[in-house]
């Protein structure tokens, strides 16, 4: 086995221990070099891109291919969507949120966001290109009609209650790098002897899962645990 295929499969095996995250390319205008230098600063993160009809006609794909792989419709198996961790929409329009709002499959990222939500995956969305309030917004003149902008904002609230998490890039960011702890992190119970004490190999495995205080641990794991506090 030569060194360039050693080196790529020990890079496939670190994008795989990253939090893996789905990222869905609109071409728009505004912010897409901002938010692509941000992602590029990730590197506890392992982005994949999907990339619409119209993105692939848009010579922008190549860049975005540097950061990680590039899927679309006829790659990306939706039965397969909860391999990643979250879906990304940080191109959101009016138009999408509209449709998610409504429940419509039109578009291809309405499409996906839908089909993310009925498996209850985390998705994560900004608020530049759909929000009437936003910066972005006002710079092209999209917010000067009130009845309209009432509409866009009840249409982002309706995917709020859906399960959409609308934030700043900065908030999208955090919620990337900090691992909150899920059911599959949590301490596992052992029925059969509830009173034993909780090991440091088990301690070592899900750190954040236990407290010295509050679970019943060996001395070493105890030690284990103090140590990562200093």
């Amino acid at each position: 086995m030569n060194e360039k295929r050693i080196e790529r499969i020990v890079q496939q095996v670190l994008r795989q221990l990253k939090r893996q995250v789905l990222v869905v390319l609109s071409p728009v205008e505004g912010y897409q070099q901002a938010i692509y230098q941000r992602l590029a600063q990730l590197d506890s993160v392992s982005f994949s891109f999907y990339a619409t009809a119209s993105m692939l006609q848009s010579s922008d794909v190549e860049k975005w291919a540097e950061l990680g792989s590039v899927v679309n419709k006829s790659t990306l198996s939706i039965s397969r969507l909860n391999h990643y961790g979250s879906l990304f929409l940080p191109f959101i329009d009016a138009k999408v949120v509209g449709e998610i709002a409504n429940g419509l499959f039109v578009s291809e990222e309405s499409e996906l966001a839908l089909h993310a939500l009925s498996q209850n995956m985390s998705i994560l969305a900004l608020k530049y290109h759909c929000c009437p309030e936003s910066e972005l917004s006002q710079v092209l003149g999209l917010n000067k009609n009130e009845n309209y902008n009432r509409l866009i904002k009840e249409n982002i609230s309706k995917a709020i209650n859906l399960g959409i998490h609308f934030g700043s890039l900065n908030e999208v960011e955090k919620k990337f790098i900090v691992n909150e702890i899920t059911e599959e992190l949590k301490p596992e119970i052992n029925n059969e002897h509830p009173n034993r004490y909780i090991t440091l190999k088990e301690v070592m495995n899900n750190p954040r899962g236990y407290c010295a205080n509050e679970n019943k641990l060996t001395d070493s794991a105890i030690d284990y645990l103090k140590s990562l506090k200093k």
